[in-house]
């Protein structure tokens, strides 16, 4: 009884929360760029609700909900319920209305290719969970669709706006620890010892694989971010509760610029817990714990005070405004005057290195750990 008066309470407030997002009387983005006309495309993912709630409390009075699509009808009634709109059954009402300025896709991994090359077709601007899809194939028929029509995409790497990691690129960009000699990235928690998650998440068919391809992706996209290309991929996976895929893996990758990087990942750990190791020629920096609640080390000759031992950093050093990639998506759908199709870090071409990465992974665990060569072609 406590637990569905609890579920009850938590509806009631995101309702309030997003009910100043939702006013058919206020004109749209498109008539006075005040607000996104926005659709929800999906509630499959894990991150739907914590996005929706991310727009009420971050992005609040700059979007207007009009409908939700979603294969799964009591899914989807439940959403439009909560947003207070219309519930599509059938996809192409979404596209075809054009009161919709954009789609918010959190559907399953397998319908993300066919959800976003239409929603691009029908001049709609996309945000999409991770990864964008399970194969570079996929991927590059979004990339074709998105370009073709001149529409914004943001993918959800949503590791990347966090502000200690701003902070370790800042220091990498700037060459506050010389040239780059490893990054070792980790993150894990034990949800796949629960049941918060649907078992299609451990489906191949539908999610494209398990921890590597969901959790991974932030440590993939990390690793990119900070190191650029990678040149080999080396992996190894296991799979702690007997399910189709891996709830646990760990790759390594060689780059361009001759670093070397890791990142580990499983969903088994009793704690939600992060790090990030950057390591130059001439400091390191050490990122350890989730978000808010990080310590950062720094170590670097280029910087006074900064030379001996590792010192622990201020956190207003690296304090964020706490927005995630579906808040900047807003922002970039509103600001016309950005005729740019992507924003650096969440555009296509990252999102395809991340995929490829992964797609080099599965096929280095299934021999052994043995290196795979890693080559862009797009």
């Amino acid at each position: 009884m406590k637990r569905i008066l609890c579920v009850f309470i938590s509806t009631v407030l995101l309702t309030v929360l997003i009910a100043g997002t939702i006013n058919p009387d206020v004109p749209s983005a498109a008539q006075n760029n005040t607000k996104v006309r926005l659709a929800l495309v999906g509630a499959w993912h894990v991150h739907t609700k914590m996005f929706i709630e991310k727009i009420a409390k971050q992005s609040a009075g700059k979007v207007e909900w009009v409908a939700v699509w979603d294969h799964d009808a009591e899914r989807g009634k439940k959403y439009a319920e909560m947003l207070g709109v219309p519930y599509e059954a059938d996809y192409q009402n979404i596209l075809d209305n054009e009161n919709i300025d954009a789609v918010m896709i959190e559907a399953e991994t397998n319908l993300h290719k066919d959800l976003i090359v239409r929603a691009a077709n029908a001049n709609k601007h996309v945000f999409t969970d991770k990864v964008v899809t399970p194969t570079v194939k996929d991927g590059l028929s979004v990339k074709k669709a998105i370009e073709e029509n001149g529409v914004k995409l943001v993918v959800s790497h949503e590791s990347l706006p966090i502000g200690s990691y701003q902070y370790a690129k800042k220091l990498v960009d700037e060459g506050s620890l010389g040239d780059i000699v490893a990054i070792n990235f980790r993150r894990a928690h034990g949800m796949a010892k629960t049941n918060n998650l649907p078992e299609t998440w451990y489906d191949k068919d539908v999610a494209g694989g398990g921890a590597l391809i969901d959790l991974g992706v932030h440590g993939m996209s990390m690793l990119t971010y900070l190191a650029g290309t990678p040149t080999k991929v080396s992996s190894f996976m296991e799979n702690w509760t007997d399910r189709e895929v891996e709830d646990s893996a760990t790759i390594m990758l060689e780059f361009e610029n001759n670093a070397i990087g890791t990142a580990h990942t499983n969903m088994v750990t009793s704690i939600m817990e992060n790090s990030l190791e950057v390591i130059g020629t001439d400091g390191i920096l050490v990122v350890l714990g989730v978000e808010g609640k990080e310590s950062v080390y720094l170590n670097s000759k280029h910087i006074s005070g900064m030379e001996t031992g590792m010192n622990l950093i201020d956190p207003t050093v690296y304090a964020s405004d706490g927005l995630v990639p579906i808040n900047l998506f807003i922002d970039f759908v509103l600001d016309e005057s950005n005729k740019d199709q992507y924003l650096p870090g969440f555009d296509i071409d990252t999102a395809l290195t991340v995929v490829g990465i992964a797609e080099a992974a599965y096929k280095s665990a299934k021999t052994g750990g043995s290196a795979v060569k890693f080559k862009k072609s797009w």
